[in-house]
């Protein structure tokens, strides 16, 4: 494996406490390091003193941050989730937009978060690894709240105005999550091939779920399409 690169600074600092930017850098570096080894190694075979060589950074640099390698690779992880959530949030900025038109853009930044080949690769090494190493699986799982977050705030608001019927927005985040995820089917198959395969994937799911979504009309009003 290849030695990463250093920024210039790094290279170039005076012994002693780094600058912040210094320390982003030497930050930066050995995270990359550390999910590159871990995606290629796998979680056992993954040391901090491999990852510490391999970014050129000293294994003090790496233990002053993270006291073990479960930490170190809990923060890897988590740097791969924010960019999902990151991307769903994007989605939810339109509080006016139409309820059908902002789950569609959610399913489809849920999939494509989901499905992104480092993070889908970080996925199944942390389901290859649950058995052996419980703690890794439970802290994927914690991350599940953080990532849900926004899709959480926008379900409650729709519920709190009546765009949708969502009684538990925490429960149907869930539910909505899994479905645009896809279950087990993308990790033991390629994804979904382009643009129009992923819009007719979140088209049907979104018709799934606005069906049990759907405010009921109020007493005396007919539901539209309903009979005459």
């Amino acid at each position: 494996m290849s030695t990463p690169t250093m920024p210039e600074e790094v290279k170039r600092r005076s012994r002693g406490r780094p600058s912040p930017e210094q320390a982003a850098a030497l930050r930066e570096s050995f995270l990359s390091a550390a999910l590159k080894s871990f995606l290629q190694q796998g979680y056992a075979a993954t040391s901090i003193e491999a990852i510490a060589r391999d970014a050129g950074v000293a294994k003090i640099t790496i233990y002053r941050q993270f006291e073990n390698k479960e930490a170190l690779f809990r923060e890897v992880v988590h740097r791969a989730v924010t960019n999902a959530r990151d991307n769903m949030q994007a989605t939810l900025v339109r509080s006016d937009a139409d309820a059908r038109q902002v789950l569609l853009d959610l399913v489809e930044r849920m999939y494509l978060g989901a499905t992104e080949t480092q993070t889908l690769a970080l996925l199944r090494l942390v389901i290859a690894e649950a058995v052996r190493f419980p703690e890794l699986a439970k802290s994927l799982y914690a991350e599940n709240s953080f990532v849900l977050a926004p899709v959480v705030d926008y379900l409650t608001e729709a519920q709190r105005t009546g765009k949708l019927h969502v009684p538990d927005p925490e429960l149907a985040a869930v539910q909505l999550s899994t479905l645009a995820f896809g279950g087990v089917r993308f990790f033991i198959s390629k994804p979904l091939a382009g643009p129009e395969e992923r819009r007719a994937w979140a088209e049907g799911i979104v018709g799934l779920v606005l069906r049990g979504w759907t405010p009921a009309p109020a007493t005396g009003e007919k539901a539209e399409g309903g009979p005459d």
